[in-house]
């Protein structure tokens, strides 16, 4: 890093990395739902993924710090490197909640296989959805156009409103099934 932005040009790359690894952990998730069953080999490509995320969540938030004290940047990418550090974290929380997600996924295999069917038909979609807001993001991140976030914000309405039909239903699975409330 010779100067403020070789080293700016750099995070960026690692961010994008960090996004593309991501959204791989996305995909793995959307690859079990789609085969409505638990894949030991997807789930093991998942712990490496997840484990680079960490990685790179890492790199970014002390390359971050490092800039900041070396450079001393102005307002505009001091904004940018304190966003990195806090999407980097979120990002890596993410990756956390797609790994869990895997293993809940093996649990209703396991108790509940009338459930497992169902996965498809509910989660899958808002998982369709998710992907395409992600991408929206990465797109935006890329072009630095923010248009394309204020375009997303109406997609995540739609998922919330595709949360609450889907609670509905899987609350009704529930009461059909007894048997079902655990997984």
């Amino acid at each position: 890093m010779r100067n403020l932005d070789e080293s700016i040009k750099g995070l960026r790359e690692h961010y994008l990395e960090l996004l593309k690894n991501l959204n791989r952990v996305l995909d793995i998730n959307i690859e079990m739902l789609e085969k409505s069953s638990f894949d030991k080999a997807l789930y093991g490509e998942c712990l490496i993924v997840e484990d680079t995320i960490n990685n790179f969540e890492v790199k970014i938030k002390e390359d971050s710090i490092f800039t900041m004290a070396r450079f001393q940047p102005a307002a505009g990418n001091l904004r940018l490197l304190i966003m990195l550090i806090n999407s980097a974290r979120l990002i890596e929380r993410m990756g956390d909640i797609l790994k869990a997600n895997l293993k809940i996924i093996k649990a209703i295999e396991k108790d509940s296989p009338e459930m497992k069917k169902e996965l498809k038909n509910i989660i899958y979609p808002i998982a369709i959805k998710t992907k395409n807001i992600y991408e929206g993001y990465i797109n935006a991140f890329i072009k630095s156009d923010e248009k394309i976030l204020f375009s997303l914000l109406t997609m995540d309405e739609e998922i919330d409103t595709l949360t609450k039909e889907d609670t509905e239903t899987i609350i009704e699975l529930m009461k059909k099934k007894p048997e079902n409330i655990q997984s």
